[in-house]
C-alpha cells in the first residue's frame, strides 16, 4: 500500500463535500446527506470463514524498551553501555537472539525462545507520529507533531486514537473503530466483541456499543443489581417489580426505547455468562494468583468460545502498569519484564493448546519509549520504542524496521538527553495488524487518521 493508493472513496467525498458551490440550499443538503451516507459505509466483512483475535497489552507507564531489546554485536554494545552507564545490562547475562547481533532482557527467556522458534517478532523505532520526522523538523518546528509529547495522558492518548482531544470528549479509538467495521463478520452485529480486562480505556471505544469489560478474576457478570440472590431479603422482591414494570408497555417512546435496550442488553450478557460456564478447560497454568496472568487466562477462555458466540472477529484489552521507571530502575524494569515474559509465553502456550496460535496476535503497546541518559538510576519520558508481536502468524524471528543510533546528541536524539525520534509511526503499526485481521485498505484510512502521510501502511512484521 503506497502513497498515491492511500486515497479512498471517502477521502474523495469528504474533497468533493467542500466544494459544494452555491447550489440552492435544499440541493446542498441533498448532496451532503448523500456524501455523509457513503462516508458512513464501511466494508462488509459477512464473508469471512476463519476466526481472527487480536490482543492489545499495554504498558502502562512508559517502558524502557532499550534495555529491554539490547544491542549484543559487541561494538554497538559497546555504545550501548557507554549511553547507559549504570543502567547497562551485563552482556553475559543477555538472552541472544537469532543472529546474535541483539538480545533479550535476562528476565525473558521464554520469549526469547518464541523468538527463536519464530513466534515473535520485534516491530523497532515506533511512535506517535503525524508524519515522518527528522530531527532537523523537530528543532526547526516545521512540521506538525503529536501534542504534549513526552506526557503520560496525552501520549496514551495518542497511541489509543491517532489523534488528541480538542475539547471534552475523546475521539475513538482505533481497536474500537477496528470492531465497528469488523462487526458485520459476525453472527450477531450488536452483540459485544471487543473485551477489556484492564477497565475501560480509550482504545477500545469505537462509534458502536461493541465493547465490554469483563473482569479477570469471574469473567462475564450479570448486572448486579438484577442478580437472582436470595440475600440481601429485598432482591429478589425488586427484581420481581422490575419485571413487572417492563412488562406493562409504556405509550411514552423514551420508556420503550429503554426497556428494550434493557432486555436485549440483559439477554445478551445471560448469553455471556452462560456460555463462559461451560467454555473447555484450559489445562496451561498461567503465573501468579490475579493481575496480568489472570487477564490472559480469561481472554484465552473467552476465544474458546468464539464458535459458539458466532465470532468470527474478536478484538481484546488488557493492560499491566509499572513501567514508569524513574528511578530504582534495575530492579523494577527487570520485575515487570519477567511479569510480561510468563504472562505472554503462557498465553501462548494457551493458544497451542486451543489449536488456534495461527489465528490470535498478541502486541505490546507503550505511551513512549524513555530517555538513553539516566537521571540517577531510572530514565525519563521520551519517545521512540520497540514493541513485541507474537503469534503463529507473525514473520517471528526478525527485528523489523530500521533501528536507531543509540547516540546522545546524534542524529535519531530530539534533544540531547536521548530522546529519540521515531522512523514509524502508531498508524503504521496498527495498520499492519487491521491488515492482517483481513481490513480493506480504504477502510483502514478511515481508522487512522495520519496514515495517508506516510509512504506505507504496511510495516511487513505480519505473515
Amino acid at each position: 500500500m503506497n502513497k498515491v493508493q492511500l486515497q479512498s472513496r471517502r477521502h474523495f467525498l469528504k474533497k468533493l463535500a467542500l466544494g459544494v458551490g452555491s447550489a440552492s440550499l435544499l440541493a446542498t443538503q441533498s448532496k451532503l446527506q448523500l456524501m455523509q451516507s457513503a462516508m458512513a459505509m464501511s466494508t462488509d466483512y459477512s464473508g469471512f470463514t476463519d476466526h481472527k483475535s487480536l490482543v492489545c497489552v499495554f504498558l502502562f507507564g512508559g517502558n524502557d524498551s532499550y534495555n529491554m531489546l539490547v544491542p549484543y554485536e559487541q561494538a554497538a554494545y559497546n555504545q550501548y553501555k557507554s549511553v547507559r552507564s549504570n543502567l547497562a545490562i551485563n552482556r553475559e547475562s543477555l538472552l541472544p537472539l537469532s543472529g546474535n547481533q541483539y538480545a533479550l532482557h535476562p528476565s525473558m527467556p521464554d520469549l526469547q525462545m518464541l523468538f527463536n522458534q519464530d513466534n515473535l517478532a520485534v516491530m523497532g523505532n515506533v511512535g506517535s507520529l503525524i508524519q515522518p520526522t527528522t530531527r532537523n523538523n523537530y528543532q526547526n518546528e516545521n512540521i506538525p507533531l503529536p501534542a504534549d509529547l513526552f506526557s503520560h495522558n496525552h501520549q496514551q492518548e495518542f497511541w489509543e486514537t491517532g489523534t488528541t482531544a480538542t475539547g471534552s470528549t475523546h475521539p475513538p479509538g482505533w481497536g474500537g473503530r477496528m470492531m465497528d467495521m469488523l462487526i458485520t463478520a459476525n453472527a450477531d452485529q450488536s452483540s459485544p466483541a471487543l473485551f477489556s480486562l484492564s477497565r475501560n480505556s480509550v482504545w477500545q471505544r469505537g462509534e458502536k456499543p461493541l465493547d465490554f469489560v469483563l473482569n479477570p478474576n469471574s469473567g462475564v457478570e450479570q448486572i448486579k443489581a438484577f442478580e437472582n440472590k436470595d440475600w440481601p431479603r429485598y432482591k429478589n422482591s425488586r427484581i420481581a417489580a422490575w419485571q413487572k414494570i417492563l412488562q406493562q408497555g409504556s405509550p411514552s417512546l423514551l420508556n420503550q426505547q429503554l426497556s428494550n435496550t434493557y432486555i436485549r442488553t440483559n439477554e445478551r450478557i445471560s448469553n455471556l455468562v452462560e456460555q463462559y460456564a461451560i467454555a473447555p478447560e484450559i489445562t496451561t497454568v498461567f503465573p501468579g494468583e490475579g493481575g496480568f496472568g489472570k487477564q490472559l487466562s480469561t481472554v484465552a477462555k473467552m476465544i474458546s468460545i468464539r464458535e459458539n458466540l458466532g465470532m468470527k472477529r474478536q478484538i481484546f484489552f488488557v493492560g499491566i502498569g509499572g513501567w514508569d521507571t524513574h528511578g530504582n530502575q534495575l530492579n523494577d524494569h527487570a520485575e515487570r519484564l519477567s511479569t510480561l515474559n510468563a504472562g505472554m509465553s503462557s498465553f501462548y502456550k494457551a493458544t497451542e493448546e486451543l489449536g488456534i496460535e495461527d489465528s490470535v496476535t498478541t502486541f505490546t503497546a507503550s505511551e513512549f519509549g524513555r530517555t538513553l541518559s539516566i537521571n540517577g538510576d531510572g530514565t525519563d519520558h521520551a519517545w521512540a520504542g520497540h514493541h513485541m508481536v507474537m503469534g503463529g502468524a507473525v514473520d517471528g524471528g526478525k527485528i523489523h524496521g530500521e533501528m536507531p543510533q543509540l547516540i546522545l546528541d546524534g542524529p535519531d536524539d530530539a534533544q540531547d538527553t536521548g530522546r529519540l525520534i521515531p522512523k514509524y509511526g502508531i498508524d503504521q503499526y496498527g495498520a499492519t495488524l487491521g491488515k492482517w485481521m483481513g481490513m480493506t485498505d480504504s477502510d483502514l484510512l478511515e481508522i487512522f487518521p495520519n496514515l495517508s502521510n506516510f509512504n506505507t501502511g504496511d510495516l511487513g512484521f505480519m505473515i
